[in-house]
């Protein structure tokens, strides 16, 4: 044959492909020496991870595989999974299968309720908004989060957690967050992290321990972390009304004598201007009824003359009314930051807040304020008698309808008008009617409220 006519063999590639091949797709890639197999014929491929990167996985690390696209990252976690205790090792999923995307996101999480909401709270989903959603309306960054999030609630110290595709679907942003999150998550609960990533830019945000290169096989240390620094200053209502919208609670607050606001410095490719409005906080007059306020400054503000008891509560007192993080910021502790730099400096020698959120997110506490859990007063604990002897849970009473006469009617009519919801004299059924969610979210609820004094209290400091 002469050497016009000879032909370099092709070199064979078997390639795993899906589960049914086409006879024009196999004709396609035969021209190129590409076979395409079913995955049921062909493993997936497994790198053998080597005994340096094995040594850096251990409780409280956080370990990066980097690499461009096809450099074997996938490869080697898969080796990683292989090569590791499998009771130890966790995955984080790189996407939700059908059914769990028909879930609503809280109920994807098993165990106690409080536990599953600080799991959801750690991961940067601390809106109960997202949680009654089914996992297939939240956005990519958020189910990003929840993923994470299914993985840290079933994780124990000394587990291992394996994250490929780390950060690679959402904004950056968020993945500046997230990877915050992971650090500290990791290093609190003695978590070994292993993330694996395409983007050059995580690196500078994850800052890990180790960095492995997948295409050369080395092993180095970190390049510094980029940091995105928060600064905290006085804003307006205007930074109050961009992110109020986001906030557990509808409607502003009655009064606003003060914002503080924080800003995120961001790459350019985030927000042209290099920074981001990432929380607020807003300090509102105190309301003159509060029961648990004796709990905190005793008797100060119930000397038996009205007019002197409102006068001392609006001359000592004032009211952290809303904190509120934008939600490509959360994790990254901005809102105890906003409230330590208010009670630095506050208007008055006494703070207070309530939230119901407190026993998930005790950013108020971290701030070193004092805490008070809030028990059901009296309306409250007759009405849960009533429905305890109805045997109606008290989240069922949102979608009870009200029988005209029934006992359920006429507790929730006392219930009204205790909390003054109703007017005084007869009420339809319809009036009724209307208040069972909100009694429903009342009896729910298990509000704390926060107390701070400046200083040593001391009475002629408070006097007016």
């Amino acid at each position: 044959m002469s050497s016009a006519r000879r032909i370099s063999p092709a070199s064979l590639i078997h390639v795993p492909s899906a589960p049914e091949v086409s006879e024009a797709l196999s004709h396609a890639c035969a021209g190129f020496g590409v076979l395409p197999a079913t995955r049921a014929s062909v493993p997936a491929r497994h790198t053998r991870p080597s005994g340096s990167l094995l040594e850096q996985i251990r409780p409280g690390s956080v370990s990066l595989i980097v690499g461009a696209s096809g450099t074997g990252k996938s490869s080697l976690m898969r080796g990683l999974r292989a090569s590791l205790r499998h009771d130890r090792v966790r995955v984080v999923p790189e996407s939700l299968s059908a059914s769990q995307l028909r879930r609503a996101s809280f109920d994807l999480l098993d165990g106690e309720m409080i536990d599953r909401a600080q799991s959801l709270s750690r991961a940067g989903l601390a809106e109960p908004k997202l949680w009654a959603l089914p996992a297939g309306s939240l956005s990519v960054g958020e189910r990003a989060r929840l993923r994470l999030a299914m993985t840290m609630h079933g994780s124990r110290p000394g587990d291992i957690v394996l994250a490929d595709e780390l950060a690679s679907t959402i904004d950056r942003a968020s993945a500046y967050a997230l990877c915050r999150t992971i650090t500290r998550w990791a290093q609190q609960r003695k978590i070994a992290f292993v993330g694996a990533s395409a983007h050059e830019d995580l690196e500078s945000m994850l800052a890990p321990d180790r960095v492995f290169e997948a295409c050369t096989g080395t092993l180095r240390p970190a390049r510094a972390r980029r940091a995105q620094p928060v600064r905290i200053e006085t804003g307006t209502a205007r930074d109050y009304h961009a992110l109020g919208h986001l906030h557990y609670r509808s409607g502003a607050p009655a009064t606003i004598v003060r914002v503080l606001r924080a800003m995120r410095e961001v790459p350019v490719c985030v927000d042209p201007r290099g920074e981001m409005l990432a929380g607020v906080l807003v300090v509102s007059m105190p309301t003159l009824n509060s029961a648990w306020r004796d709990r905190a400054w005793a008797g100060f503000f119930r000397t038996g003359d009205k007019r002197r008891d409102a006068r001392r509560l609006n001359a000592c007192i004032r009211t952290i009314s809303r904190v509120i993080v934008e939600p490509r910021s959360r994790g990254l502790g901005i809102s105890t930051r906003l409230v330590r730099a208010y009670l630095r400096n506050p208007l008055t020698p006494g703070t207070e807040a309530s939230a119901a959120m407190g026993g998930v997110c005790p950013f108020f506490e971290l701030a070193g304020m004092t805490r008070y859990v809030l028990g059901p007063d009296m309306g409250d604990t007759r009405l849960l008698d009533a429905l305890s002897h109805l045997r109606i849970a008290p989240a069922q009473l949102a979608q009870i309808t009200i029988e005209p006469g029934s006992l359920l009617m006429r507790e929730m009519i006392t219930w009204g008008k205790h909390r003054k919801l109703l007017p005084s004299g007869s009420v339809s059924r319809d009036e009724v009617q209307r208040l069972t969610p909100s009694a429903a979210c009342r009896l729910c609820s298990r509000p704390r409220a926060y107390a701070f004094t400046k200083g040593e209290r001391r009475d002629d400091e408070f006097e007016t």
